[in-house]
């Protein structure tokens, strides 16, 4: 190995996780720890993720003999892969056994990214009508009005919450704080007490400070779900900036 592969590896290993099934547990995990101690006299990794089973809806075990196993790809088809990505993601934690009910999904998809995508309809409707641009000169948030300061709190205390998540391989905890966050706090107080300041009026001060707001959420939440559903995230992030290559 040359002086440039050497620096490679070094930069790379140990790894920082792998991720494997439960069955793996005295086989790859083992296996990899056993041969990197006699070899460099190190671990191979510093975390490890232990996947759990996919199991259908009653806990059973999925076999074709049973006829309880689910196609992916059937299932990919009619819900998208990114409603199934989040569905499995945050019903249960990577190393707990999965009861997988395919009406989760379609709850997921009805819940989660209908909510979602009402907000960004909401907001994109009136936001071209008064011509609003994330360019404009920001209000600061200290004159923005008191809900405004409230949910601005929120989502800080959402990134940082999410961040810890991810950083301590908890993407369950991640997920589901972004759904709360997204369900309870920006659809149903948020948005639905200020659809007023949205609606008609003079594009004067208090108009703005609502679009910048729930323009800060909106493109947050993108970032921080990107994780968990990719494709979602990156067509959300390139609809509200305007972005056509990341």
């Amino acid at each position: 190995m040359d002086n440039k592969n050497k620096t490679d590896f070094k930069e790379v290993y140990p790894a920082d996780f792998i991720s494997e099934g439960v069955d793996q547990t005295r086989g790859w995990f083992f296996t990899l720890h056993a041969i990197s101690t006699m070899i460099k006299g190190n671990v191979a990794f510093k975390n490890v993720i232990s996947n759990g089973l996919v199991l259908d809806k009653n806990g059973n075990k999925m076999s074709k003999r049973l006829g309880n196993a689910v196609d992916p790809f059937s299932a990919i088809e009619k819900y998208g892969s990114d409603p199934l990505r989040w569905y499995m993601m945050t019903n249960a934690s990577p190393w707990d056994n999965l009861k997988f009910d395919i009406e989760g999904v379609e709850e997921v998809r009805r819940k989660f990214f209908g909510t979602l995508y009402n907000i960004y309809s909401f907001f994109a409707l009136y936001a071209n009508v008064d011509g609003f641009s994330p360019e404009e000169k920001e209000i600061p948030v200290a004159e923005r009005p008191e809900i405004d300061r409230w949910i601005i709190s929120l989502l800080n205390s959402l990134i940082k919450e999410v961040t810890e998540h991810y950083e301590n391989y908890e993407p369950t905890r991640a997920g589901r704080a972004i759904q709360d966050f997204v369900n309870d706090n920006l659809s149903n107080w948020y948005v639905r007490l200020n659809r007023k300041r949205f609606w008609g009026g003079e594009y004067d001060k208090d108009k703005i400070a609502a679009y910048q707001t729930l323009y800060t959420c909106l493109v947050t939440v993108s970032q921080l779900m990107a994780p968990i559903v990719p494709f979602y995230a990156e067509r959300l992030y390139k609809d509200l900036t305007n972005v056509s290559e990341l």
